[in-house]
Parts: structure tokens; C-alpha cells; sequence
């Protein structure tokens, strides 16, 4: 169900990709496994060979490194290793390191949840602790997946400004995302999903995919949280037209039911979606995780994919800003209590072989 701002994005898949000489499993821009090529080799070596002419004949070793890009111990390293060795002295010497202290059959069913999931090494980590699996840290990790080609390089993020409430129902999220447009029908046609999110645990309150942008179904939505979860002080809304007036000196439907439940409103101001950032989040979450994997036809089966799913997201998915906790957990305490992965979307297809590959401790 790609988003109007972009029709031709595709769901995530795994791609193989060649080179010379290597054939490897990537996801979203992975490379394959570091190991030196006879051509990266012999670079480097050129490389090498050339500063130490530039040594004997008398530049200065300031300018030599600023141009190669090394120290000064390196240089003078390099100068004595040649004399002793000769050019096999330039070749990098294999660093002794730790052997890994996890299983192989550990490391397969990392790489493969790796695989199936795309989650990162910090997710990865706390899953397998969470759901007792193995006590791994998010540095072996790394190491796991880089060996087996299947690491994905991204830059660092610039976080923006971050708040948070300091309990339940203080603060409630609500938002409508779309259009989503249709798959696999003749006549394509389009929805919307509504969404409420609260501040404090991040919990999903309610979700529903509807036709149009009107403010019934976000009413709807909101009386059934009200019912289920209790009356919130604030909620938090953009200023779209299901939840603001056009004329300023009137309110519009959804402004009164607030008023009519005493809840305090909270608009953003115009351009700044990270105030509403809680809600923003969940979308692209949803996006990742359901409308890039599934193929929905119709009104119907959209709506029921997003229930399926916050389920899975209040009880089962753990949440990077919550100590790797879920969402109910922080909301209510219902304690989180998974040992396999048959509750995970992405992985439930094949949920009963991973769970043969789970070491017994």
C-alpha cells in the first residue's frame, strides 16, 4: 500500500546481490563480508611503498601523512618492517582477537531473524535477552552480522526535541494518516487510518482504517479509548480539519466532545510535526512493519491487518525509548512473556523452526 507522496515504493524484500567474486544475501543496503581482495591488497601495499620513497627522499614526514592519511608511528612502523621484511613487512598483520563466546547455532538464528525482521543490532540484542534466548550484547551483534554480510550502513541520527509525560493518560496522541491506496483491485481505491497514541507509555489506544478524512470515525475512536482507558487531561492534535475549525471563532465537532470530557486541547503549531512526535513515530512504524510487507485489497482487510497488529504492538513489540520494554508493560503492567517469536508478523511464517533452533540452557 505505497503512501500518495510516494506511489511506486515498494515493499522490503531481501536482494541478492554479485560482485567479483562473492554472491551475498543483502538487506537494504548491505555489503558482503570484509575480507581483502588481492587488489585491496596490493593498493595498499602501493600505497605504503610510495610514502617511504617520499621518506628517503627527504620529505618531511608532516606532509607525507597528511596526504597518505596516517600517523607518524604508523609511517616510521611501516619504514622499519620493510627493512627488516621487505614488502611483505607493508601487508596489515591479522589482529588475535577473542573467539566468539556465542553458539553457531546462536549466530545462525541471529542472522536469520536479521534476515526476516531488518531490526538492528540494539533491537536484536534485547530481543534475544528479553525472550531468554541467549544473553547477547548488541556489539557481538555487530560482529555476527558484519561477518555474514548482512549489516546495513546508515548515518547517525540528530535527535529533536524530546518530552514526555510522567504517567498514563496525562497525555493522549491522536492523528489520521493517508491516503493508502489499494492493491490488486481494478478500480484502486484509497483509506485512511486513524490513530491514538499515549505520551507516557506509548501505548496504542485505538486504530481504524476509514474512507474519508471526516471527524465521526476519530470520535468513534476516541469515545471507545475514553470507555476503555479512562478520561485523559490532555490530547494532542494537529491542525488538520477533523480536529480544528476553519473559522477560529467557531469549534468543530471534535473541539466540543473535548469540551463536553473536560480534556484540555492541545494543538501544534503549523510545520513542527515532531510536536506530535509519539503518534508521527507509530506511523512509521506501521509503515515498516505492515503496509511495506502486505498487500491489502480493501477497506476491510485493511482494518483488519492494523487490529492484528496492535496487538502485537502493545504486548509483543519491544520499544527502543522504553528500556526495551512494551508498551502495556509501562501502561498497565502486564508483564511481557514471550520465549519464542510466533507473536512477531515477520517472523511467524517461520516461527515453529526458529524456535527448534533456540539453544537449551
Amino acid at each position: 500500500m505505497p503512501r500518495l507522496s510516494d506511489p511506486r515504493r515498494l515493499p522490503r524484500r531481501n536482494h541478492y546481490q554479485e560482485g567479483p567474486g562473492f554472491l551475498f544475501l543483502a538487506t537494504q543496503g548491505g555489503r558482503p563480508p570484509t575480507g581483502g581482495s588481492a587488489e585491496r591488497v596490493a593498493s595498499v601495499v602501493r600505497r605504503r611503498r610510495a610514502a617511504l620513497r617520499r621518506l628517503e627522499a627527504g620529505e618531511t614526514p608532516a606532509a607525507i601523512c597528511a596526504d597518505v592519511g596516517c600517523s607518524r608511528a604508523s609511517l616510521y612502523r611501516w619504514r622499519s618492517r620493510h627493512a627488516r621484511d621487505g614488502l611483505g613487512g607493508l601487508l596489515d598483520r591479522p589482529r588475535r582477537g577473542r573467539a566468539s563466546s556465542v553458539p553457531p547455532v546462536v549466530e545462525r538464528l541471529v542472522v536469520t531473524v536479521r534476515l526476516l525482521s531488518y531490526w538492528n543490532s540494539r533491537r536484536l540484542a534485547a530481543e534475544f535477552r528479553r525472550r531468554e534466548i541467549w544473553p547477547l550484547s548488541h556489539a557481538q551483534v555487530d560482529r555476527i552480522v558484519s561477518r555474514a554480510g548482512t549489516h546495513r550502513p546508515s548515518s547517525a541520527r540528530q535527535p529533536g526535541p524530546r518530552y514526555e509525560r510522567a504517567a498514563p493518560n496525562e497525555l493522549w496522541h491522536i492523528d489520521m494518516k493517508g491516503p493508502f491506496y489499494f492493491a490488486g483491485t481494478a478500480r484502486r481505491g484509497s483509506c485512511h487510518f486513524a490513530g491514538l497514541v499515549d505520551d507516557h507509555s506509548r501505548y496504542l489506544l485505538g486504530i481504524r482504517a476509514v474512507p474519508t478524512r471526516e471527524a465521526l470515525p476519530i470520535l468513534e475512536l476516541l469515545h471507545e479509548a475514553v470507555e476503555l482507558c479512562g478520561v485523559p487531561l490532555e490530547l494532542m492534535t494537529d491542525n488538520g480539519t477533523p480536529f480544528v475549525a476553519i473559522v477560529r471563532s467557531m469549534l468543530s465537532r471534535f473541539q466540543r466532545s473535548l469540551a463536553d470530557l473536560r480534556v484540555r486541547h492541545i494543538r501544534t503549531q503549523i510545520d513542527t510535526p515532531w510536536t506530535n512526535g509519539k503518534i508521527e513515530a507509530f506511523w512509521n512504524i506501521l509503515q515498516a512493519e505492515v503496509l511495506d510487507r502486505q498487500h491489502l485489497a480493501d477497506l476491510a482487510a485493511a482494518e483488519a491487518a492494523v487490529q492484528a497488529y496492535a496487538g502485537y504492538y502493545n504486548l509483543h513489540r519491544l520499544h527502543g525509548e522504553l528500556a526495551w520494554h512494551t508498551p502495556a508493560e509501562r501502561f498497565d503492567g502486564t508483564p511481557f512473556t514471550d520465549r519464542g517469536f510466533e507473536h512477531v508478523p515477520s517472523l511467524a511464517g517461520a516461527a515453529s523452526l526458529l524456535n527448534q533452533l533456540i539453544p537449551l540452557r
